[in-house]
């Protein structure tokens, strides 16, 4: 959207926001009074509510140095919005327009730099403009144009002190002029192409300042490459006469500053090779301005007229234009480059940042993370599969009642240690030594009669009771073997898993009857379930360590002896079970069934895999991948 396309009230408006700002350009009072000026006029070309110039002068931060209108009213997110505002135009950018989203009050913020500052010890100077109203895509071109060229007053006025205003120029001229660079500028800026821009600006210029020919000629590299010439579509950049205007061209890129030629002598400037050129291409007078953004010079437009040289006014007009146009150029110029040169240029440009002394902090997190990339790449760690693991004996002794009887005395409970042949417990025997008396009874009557049959020559009934008297010595035996029985011993030194017999002391028990369980202590072994995802990863021969859950504190070493080959299911999953044997004594507090946890040592890995290998594994067992 260009100012012609704008309502008749609108254009008017725009003309007389330009000629004011003309016309402080050629502002002849002190700075004092220039700012004041100047920030309203501002304020009234792009319609704002309210225009700060914040200063940046040595240690000190950023401060409002002026303010229009004096009397404004102040929001809330005034202060962070200026200083972010700023910060960023030095930073970034030296024409930014943001739109504030959920702020009180709602609208937009202009912000731009200025390039030359009339003020002691200023360091960079920023104007912010808080706008009403969102301009919307149509208007922020005009905006930012209008910027640029509001930008260039101060630098006309300080650097030039209006010596190239002719004091007889009457107001109304000025600001038509101004006018007109507006409205190049801004058709300019609605090109797509750099060419096509480049060439349009050069046959515009010529048209109006009535210039035999108009170049335009680029920065690339340690040289300036004439990119386009005014009603010339082709031309020769290896013909002598494109070589001496790119010499002339890059001696006012080295100069940052216009050369022109004739020239005063007193201006200090170097114009050989614009004299060279002049002389040999018969140009009657030279006029190279750099087209310039900040300290940085895109290119060079070089004006050629034989019959007179390029006045005061077209002079100032062209560095207006030169300097609005610099930065749009430049940022067409770099879109409309190849997919390699954008690339290349980022990269440049990215090497600079990386390279250059600002954002020390994000550079420090960048290099912190690179580092930290390498080591989790490179760094090998031991990798160890955790297992649970529970402590098992080889020996496990059932003890059942050997004879029907009752309780006498229990000597044990679950969990207690016994030692090989100590008494656990005692079934009553009075039953059974009364039964034993009548068997010795019944045994020596039976003698009797055998030896009194024998006597009396009775030998039928001398055999039968031999046999009668064998029946009742072997039941003798029987009791007294049962008598012996009746102390239950431990066969060997283990520990009581099973059998609470001291609350059932004179209970009957039956022959057969569990009444513990005795595991050994002597003969015990390490059972470790490995989950089946990494049972490839286990052998014979592994090594590890283990911890108990109560005392994890306390490690000790082990060794895998055999891993089943079949998987077995344990609380919803496929275990394999393998068997380990530990390589310290057996201590006193170890009892079998505790359980704990286990680490294999499975050798060493990168440290990134041991920390993503569960992930890994998910993922690809869940994708497929």
């Amino acid at each position: 959207m260009s100012i012609a396309d704008l309502p008749a009230d609108r254009q008017r408006d725009r003309r007389s926001s330009a000629w004011r700002l003309s016309a402080l350009a050629r502002f002849t009072g002190e700075a004092a009074e220039f700012w004041p000026a100047f920030l309203e006029a501002v304020g009234a070309a792009v319609g704002a509510r309210r225009v700060l110039l914040m200063v940046l002068a040595g240690d000190r931060p950023w401060y409002a140095h002026a303010q229009w209108p004096a009397a404004a009213e102040q929001a809330s997110s005034d202060v962070p919005q200026a200083l972010d505002l700023a910060a960023r135009a030095v930073r970034e950018s030296p024409v930014l327009q943001e739109r504030l989203e959920g702020a009180a009050p709602a609208g937009a913020a202009l912000a731009f730099r200025l390039e030359a500052m009339p003020l002691p010890r200023a360091d960079a100077a920023v104007l912010v403009a808080w706008l009403p109203h969102d301009p919307g895509r149509a208007g922020s071109a005009a905006l930012l144009e209008l910027a640029d060229l509001a930008a260039a007053v101060p630098v006309a006025w300080t650097r030039e002190q209006g010596s190239l205003l002719p004091a007889s120029a009457a107001g109304q001229a000025g600001a038509e002029r101004l006018y007109d660079v507006l409205r190049m500028s801004i058709a300019l800026a609605e090109e797509t192409r750099f060419m096509r821009a480049a060439l349009s600006l050069c046959n515009a210029l010529a048209v109006r300042l009535r210039a035999d020919r108009v170049c335009l000629g680029w920065v690339k590299g340690p040289y300036v490459r004439l990119v386009a010439v005014s009603h010339v579509e082709k031309f020769d950049r290896r013909a002598s006469a494109s070589r001496e205007l790119e010499s002339a061209m890059e001696e006012a890129w080295m100069q940052k500053s216009p050369v022109a030629w004739p020239g005063p002598a007193a201006s200090g400037r170097v114009t050989h090779a614009h004299e060279s050129y002049a002389r040999t291409q018969g140009s009657g007078n030279l006029l190279s301005v750099p087209l310039q953004s900040g300290d940085v010079v895109h290119g060079v437009l070089t004006v050629e007229r034989r019959e007179a040289p390029v006045s005061a006014d077209e002079s100032f007009e062209l560095r207006l234009l030169c300097d609005a146009c610099a930065l749009p150029l430049s940022r067409l110029h770099d879109a409309d480059r190849w997919f390699g040169a954008r690339l290349g240029a980022s990269l440049l440009r990215w090497r600079s940042q990386v390279l250059g002394p600002g954002h020390v902090a994000w550079k420090l997190a960048g290099v912190g993370a690179l580092l930290l990339t390498l080591v989790l790449a490179f760094l090998p760690w031991d990798y160890r599969i955790e297992a649970p693991v529970a402590l098992r004996s080889k020996d496990l002794l059932f003890v059942p009642a050997p004879f029907d009887g009752y309780l006498r005395d229990v000597n044990v409970e679950v969990g207690d240690t016994v030692a090989p042949g100590a008494v656990m417990l005692a079934l009553d025997t009075r039953e059974l030594v009364l039964e034993e008396s009548m068997a010795v009874a019944d045994e020596l009557r039976v003698r009797r009669e055998a030896e009194k049959s024998q006597a009396g020559r009775q030998f039928g009934d001398m055999q039968i009771a031999l046999a009668r008297q064998q029946a009742s010595a072997s039941k003798l035996e029987l009791i007294r073997h049962q008598v012996g029985q009746s102390q239950v011993k431990a066969p060997f030194a283990g520990v009581v898993v099973e059998g609470e017999l001291k609350k059932n002391l004179g209970a009957p028990v039956r022959k057969g009857d569990l009444l513990l369980k005795l595991a050994s202590t002597g003969a015990t072994y390490l059972e470790i379930e490995i989950d089946q995802a990494k049972i490839h990863e286990v052998g014979p021969g592994m090594k590890g360590e283990f911890a108990f859950v109560g005392r994890p504190e306390l490690r000790y070493p082990l060794v895998i002896d055999r891993v089943d080959p079949v998987a077995t299911l344990r609380e919803g999953r496929n275990v394999f079970v393998a068997r380990a044997r530990t390589e310290v004594p057996y201590q006193s507090w170890w009892r079998p069934g505790m359980g704990g946890a286990a680490r294999l040592d499975a050798g060493e890995r990168r440290l990134i895999w041991v920390l993503t290998e569960r992930t890994v594994r998910f993922l690809r067992h869940t994708f497929w991948l």
